[in-house]
């Protein structure tokens, strides 16, 4: 249940960077139900990416996160979009038969950090609000 709300979380973040920052596309400009489908399998392998490589990279990079006092987060949440970037790229051949554009685009590392900055707050306020009680 988590995971999904996590990509539901991640998959609105990502429309809404993508609506306000112009380095960031998202393909999927058919109709919105392919866009929001392109949304939700991005989302869920940017979800995948932040459980399973995010935990290695800031084990490997505690002693940068000591000196800046967290700041260094910022630039691994920038480095979990630009991965998730190039993954959809390497994976796009999935919605080819379909018709579905599917990827997620982004221009500059800049761009990565701020997109990351909005997914973040937005999916966490949507894991907040849907997430499974922690009783």
């Amino acid at each position: 249940m988590e995971l999904i709300v996590r990509t539901l979380g991640n998959a609105a973040g990502l429309w809404l960077a993508a609506r306000f920052m112009s380095g960031l596309t998202v393909p999927g400009d058919q109709s919105a139900v392919h866009t929001w489908v392109n949304l939700i399998v991005v989302g869920l392998i940017l979800a995948l990416v932040n459980s399973l490589v995010k935990p290695v990279v800031k084990t490997l990079a505690l002693p940068i996160y000591v000196l800046t006092f967290g700041l260094f987060a910022l630039v691994v949440n920038g480095a979990m979009l630009m991965l998730t970037s190039w993954l959809t790229d390497k994976v796009s051949w999935l919605g080819a038969g379909s018709g579905v554009a599917l990827g997620l685009h982004v221009a500059t590392f800049g761009t990565a950090v701020g997109a990351a900055i909005i997914v973040a707050i937005v999916s966490a306020i949507i894991v907040g609000i849907f997430g499974p009680d922690e009783d």
